[in-house]
């Protein structure tokens, strides 16, 4: 009676076992397509990275292009400004990047610049002046980032969306200036874009369009303003030195005088000297204590009255200057002279030290002012200079030579500053003298012996002018203001 029981149970339960196999299958079925569909969105997603990030730097890399080209020291330089002082809105530069097979000609037509006319107004691009240079990216046919086109053009209130002088109006006309001298440090509207502050330079716009193959794009923008190396100078001749040995000029039409513009120098477009920045003719620092380094001065000026400025009594002779962080010390100067020399035209005459002439020099001019250091002497023979100068060793020139801007005489061991013989060219700008090194090229702890000697002068003064003083100074960076990436 109890096997045919046992029977009945076995035959209810067949088939379960088969049944679980199925629905197991059917589990890891559904498994293994959700981690297939996972992948393949991982795998979109990191393609899509792939392609948001290479676009991203080969627009990076345009805008450093830009920002690399626009400098003087670039051996590809071009100027933005195209010799005028100023870059005017509505005049755009672009450097293009054709891949191999696109022309040159057509980029701006194949890959069009619609974010202009959203940045200034519609209709502003089909009015703008536009001039085109060739990438440096691509060298010997090796295709370099590939970013398509940069933009450089002025910056404007309406181009950042940002009102600066907060007058409830974004200008569109009148560029923006970065102006270095205020605290903080901030962008302005001047009244008169030729006529801005003397420590502002105007503030540019650097936009980049990157096309990678894939179709991926990408648009960035900096907004840079030029930087210098800021010098300024408490007297016209400044004589940092432990001690100064002086010998003034005897010539009656030798003047040394502080008064801003006092000379009579080409006129720097969009600078007005200020007359009522008057400084001390020369200024002396006193490294020993006392007053020895001003009586030598003084004591050495056949005529002190020819010496006024600063307010003092004749002759104008101080030494209570205030020399910036660049000047104090032989370390702050020769990590100065190392700074200018990056930026510079850089002469090592032949010797030890050898000497340099008027033949080793650059051609420069009121409109073409050059930056030059000459490791060693430099002697000058009716040659007049413009720009800034750096020479670090002994500096002698005639009575027919003269110079536009800063002089920075900054020698090994002794530093000698000698003027000879009559002539009628003067300096306008403004002189610094020192000694940083001894004789073996060793850094000194401080400032050496200067010596300084003017045999007659003729016309041969020094009178300080800021214009020059500005204008000399070359751009050692564009900074970055600001980046950001512009949606397409």
């Amino acid at each position: 009676m109890k096997t045919p029981h046992r029977s009945r149970r076995k035959q209810s339960e067949s088939g379960i076992a088969l049944l679980i196999a199925i629905f197991a299958l059917m589990l890891i079925s559904v498994v293994a397509i959700t981690l297939i569909g996972a992948s393949g969105s991982e795998s979109s997603l990191a393609g899509n990275y792939r392609s948001s990030t290479s676009a991203y730097y080969a627009g990076f890399a345009g805008l450093e292009e830009g920002r690399g080209r626009v400098l003087p020291s670039n051996p590809n330089y071009f100027d933005p400004m195209a010799g005028a002082q100023l870059l005017a809105v509505g005049t755009l530069r672009y450097i293009v990047n054709p891949a191999p097979g696109e022309s040159a000609a057509t980029i701006l037509t194949s890959y069009p610049d619609t974010e202009y006319d959203r940045e200034f107004g519609a209709g502003s691009y089909a009015t703008a002046t536009k001039t085109t240079t060739n990438s440096v990216s691509t060298v010997a046919g090796i295709q370099g980032p590939l970013y398509k086109w940069v933009r450089i053009n002025a910056a404007t209130e309406r181009s950042l969306g940002f009102d600066v002088n907060q007058d409830t109006i974004l200008n569109n006309v009148t560029p923006l200036f970065y102006d270095a001298g205020l605290n903080p440090p901030s962008l302005i509207v001047p009244l008169d874009p030729l006529a801005p502050p003397p420590t502002a330079r105007q503030a540019l716009e650097v936009t980049a369009l990157a096309v990678l193959p894939d179709g991926s794009q990408k648009m960035a923008q900096y907004v840079v303003a030029p930087k210098t190396f800021g010098l300024n100078f408490p007297s016209a001749l400044t004589l940092s030195a432990k001690p100064v040995n002086f010998s003034g000029a005897n010539s009656n039409v030798y003047f040394g005088n502080g008064t801003d513009g006092s000379g009579n120098p080409p006129a720097v477009p969009g600078c007005s000297p200020n007359p009522s920045t008057s400084l001390p003719a020369i200024g002396v620092t006193e490294p020993l204590g006392g007053t020895a380094n001003k009586a030598r001065v003084i004591a050495g000026l056949p005529r002190p009255d020819h010496y006024t400025g600063g307010g003092l009594p004749t002759p104008s002779v101080s030494d209570t200057i205030t020399l910036s962080p660049a000047l104090q010390t032989p370390a702050s100067l020769d990590a100065l002279v190392q700074a200018i020399s990056q930026t510079a035209i850089v002469i090592t005459p032949p010797g030890n030290p050898g000497t340099a002439t008027n033949a080793n020099l650059p051609p420069m001019s009121a409109t073409n002012p050059q930056t030059v250091v000459v490791n060693g002497n430099l002697s000058l023979s009716a040659f007049v200079g413009y720009g800034l100068l750096v020479v670090t060793g002994n500096f002698s020139y005639d009575g027919n030579s003269g110079w536009k801007g800063i002089i920075l005489v900054v020698g090994d061991g002794t530093t000698t500053f000698t003027g000879l013989g009559g002539g009628n060219q003067e300096f306008d700008g403004a002189i610094f003298v020192a000694a940083i090194k001894d004789t073996s090229g060793n850094l000194l702890s401080q400032v050496g012996t200067v010596n300084f000697n003017i045999s007659g002068g003729g016309g041969n003064g020094i009178y300080y002018n800021s214009c020059w003083v500005q204008r000399a100074q070359p751009s050692t960076t564009y900074q970055v203001l600001s980046f950001r990436e512009i949606s397409l």
